[in-house]
């Protein structure tokens, strides 16, 4: 029999690789395009910079927390907006495009590039928020 104490510590050490993996990587493209003389594409990188430092965030709070079961459902809570928030947003910044013009062909950039990080990025902010002023309300 396996015990659970050991799983959920395998968990929380994958969490803490991949939290390391995901900042790392917006670290390096944030202070990679900060570094340019030019900001001409910033609207592409910050969303994405922003979502890997979320993404390692949440990862290294479950990693350094998730023993904790008052903190699994503030990371649940930020979990769920992220990904609620960011594919309603998804969504939108993909299909309006085509609608709104359908002869354009990299309308739909707009929900992968920009609205959809930016989306789960807002959103796990909002889960967050709303999980600590439930838990003090």
């Amino acid at each position: 029999m396996v015990d659970p104490s050991a799983s959920l510590s395998l968990a929380r050490q994958g969490a803490a690789a991949a939290g390391s993996v995901a900042v790392l990587a917006g670290l390096w493209l944030g202070g990679h395009n900060v570094a340019r003389s030019y900001w001409d594409a910033w609207i592409f990188w910050v969303p994405f910079s922003l979502l890997l430092a979320t993404v390692g965030l949440l990862c290294w709070w479950f990693a350094l927390q998730g023993h904790r079961v008052a903190s699994r459902k503030g990371m649940a809570a930020s979990w769920w907006g992220g990904w609620l928030v960011g594919a309603v947003a998804f969504a939108v910044g993909f299909v309006g495009p085509l609608i709104a013009t359908p002869e354009s062909t990299l309308g739909p950039l707009l929900g992968i590039l920009i609205t959809g990080p930016a989306g789960f990025v807002v959103g796990a902010l909002g889960g967050f928020v709303v999980h600590k002023l439930r838990a003090t309300g």
